[in-house]
């Protein structure tokens, strides 16, 4: 029996792979600790999953100032000083970093009890965290193979693998077998979209929704739109006053049922986004944010239109006039929106989580023998 520690969070990028690792590790009567800090979102997602959470008071370095510089490495300090004796008191054979700041001191607790480091990234372009740690670590599993080229110096390391990200359990065994098709509809001509901006929504999507509407036929259209909660109400009118069959939801929970009935999609491009769509084999209009991080949502949807899964357009200098002209020419060519399914498709790694864990298991296997 392994005992393993999955360390990192902050954002739903981080948590998410790292909730999959669980699942298969639980699956097969492992225990597993998980580690976060008290200001993500792990602090909510993991005791909702029925997971054993440890919380640490890490704290983001980059991009602070100078006095908040020195509280995160005190923070740091303190942080892996705790992170030693929970590794020692859960006996822990293994930790797993999983991204963000949050993963910083229990990666380091690790390497100071010689004990085995595994780092999963999931983005196009790893983050400043996951670059100095994938020193650190025995293994390093990544998303996309931008993403090896990077850490591993540009190709060659032996400890880098392309293995997809971890996706929960639920969505992949809803798309277990192939990329279920789209529902056939009639009319003919019926076309079924989803827009999200992530669990929060995104203010910037939503209006170029709105401004699309006008140039839409409500008559050709059926929309499930997820707007975050400040903006549930104003869209769902706008959608009324346009004319539309709209279904309106702050947060969707039932992203299997959503891609499955959809046609194409518009949102964002984290690295969730971008493998789920590839899980599910879906054509997709991409805005990334670019202003955020070190590029990585564009890098991710960048992976995703190489090969033919997305059309992606610039959320810095975009339009309504152009967002219109590009959502109306998808939904106005069936025959692409398929195409651009099948290719979405080929990038799925549907069993990314099992292959990490079963690698994990290897590296124990070695260390005991």
């Amino acid at each position: 029996m392994t005992r393993w520690i999955i360390a990192g969070g902050g954002t739903g990028g981080h948590v998410t792979p790292a909730l999959a690792l669980g699942e298969v590790i639980h699956e097969a009567g492992d225990p597993v600790l998980f580690v976060g800090t008290r200001r993500g979102i792990e602090r909510r997602l993991v005791p909702e999953a029925g997971f054993e959470l440890e919380l640490l008071d890490s704290r983001p370095f980059v991009g602070r100032s100078a006095g908040e510089r020195v509280r995160a490495l005190l923070a740091l300090a303190r942080g892996t000083l705790r992170a030693r004796r929970l590794l020692r008191r859960f006996r822990a054979d293994l930790v797993i970093a999983v991204g963000g700041y949050a993963s910083a001191a229990p990666a380091l607790a690790a390497r100071s009890c010689r004990l085995p480091l595994v780092l999963v990234n999931t983005d196009a372009v790893p983050g400043v965290a996951n670059r100095l740690l994938g020193r650190l670590a025995r293994r390093i599993f990544v998303g996309f193979p931008g993403a090896a080229e990077i850490l591993g110096r540009g190709g060659g390391d032996p400890r880098v693998r392309v293995s997809g990200v971890p996706l929960r359990r639920e969505l992949c065994r809803a798309f277990a077998t192939r990329p279920a098709p789209a529902p056939p509809h009639e009319p003919s001509d019926l076309r079924h979209l989803f827009v999200f901006g992530g669990s929060q929504g995104a203010r910037q999507i939503n209006d170029l929704m709105l401004a699309a509407l006008p140039e839409l036929d409500p008559a050709r259209l059926r929309v499930v739109h997820q707007t975050g909660e400040r903006d549930r109400q104003r869209v769902a009118e706008a959608y009324v006053r346009a004319g539309f069959s709209a279904e309106v939801v702050a947060f969707e929970r039932d992203m299997a049922r959503r891609y499955r009935e959809a046609q194409l999609v518009v949102c964002r491009a984290g690295a969730i986004t971008v493998a789920e769509l590839a899980l599910c084999g879906r054509a997709a209009l991409l805005l990334p944010l670019a202003h955020v991080g070190g590029g990585e949502q564009p890098a991710n949807a960048r992976e995703l239109e190489k090969c033919g899964g997305a059309r992606v357009l610039d959320s810095r200098q975009l339009s309504p006039t152009e967002f219109v002209r590009e959502l109306r020419s998808l939904l106005e060519d069936p025959a692409r929106l398929e195409a651009m399914s099948r290719a979405a498709a080929s990038l799925a790694r549907p069993r990314a989580a099992e292959e990490i864990v079963a690698a994990c298991r290897e590296l124990v296997e070695a260390r005991a023998g």
